[in-house]
């Protein structure tokens, strides 16, 4: 049975939560990623003719993509990080600080490991040569936001 555009938005919603309880699994958010990137093509084929104002007019797929990447700056990430071009954006696990003031949405694992390297815990980022880099997480679940906003029917 063909997986319904609903039925898709629910798998990727599925599998950022699976990616928030792992937070340092490159593996699962690159699998959010490629639901995500794969997500835009599906919506695209689904409303071009059935109701292009909902693809914004777009006569084809990468002005569809360029429209959706002006809107969200976060969908803009995922699709170059999806484009997998060697200049462009990946995935690295760096450490970054984690202000005293922000300790209490530590988990206890993080916690400890920040009190043993000053005050630094590993995320995995999206890193871009034209932008800074941002929390991988943070950045798909923007992204997860603007498409449940959108208005997929079930």
């Amino acid at each position: 049975m063909p997986l319904t555009l609903a039925g898709h938005l629910a798998l990727i919603e599925d599998e950022y939560r699976a990616a928030l309880k792992a937070p340092l699994s490159a593996r699962k958010i690159l699998l959010v990623v490629v639901l995500l990137d794969n997500f835009a093509d599906r919506v695209f084929e689904t409303f071009r003719f059935a109701a292009p104002n909902k693809v914004y007019a777009a006569e084809d797929l990468p002005a569809f993509r360029a429209a959706l990447a002006e809107r969200s700056p976060a969908l803009g990430l995922i699709f170059e990080l999806g484009s997998i071009r060697p200049d462009g954006a990946r995935l690295v696990t760096r450490s970054v600080e984690v202000p005293i003031a922000e300790y209490h949405k530590l988990s206890v694992e993080d916690f400890m490991v920040s009190l043993y390297n000053k005050n630094t815990v590993q995320r995995v980022m999206i890193a871009s040569p034209d932008a800074p880099d941002r929390l991988a997480l943070e950045v798909i679940g923007e992204a997860v936001a603007w498409w449940q906003a959108f208005g997929i029917a079930a």
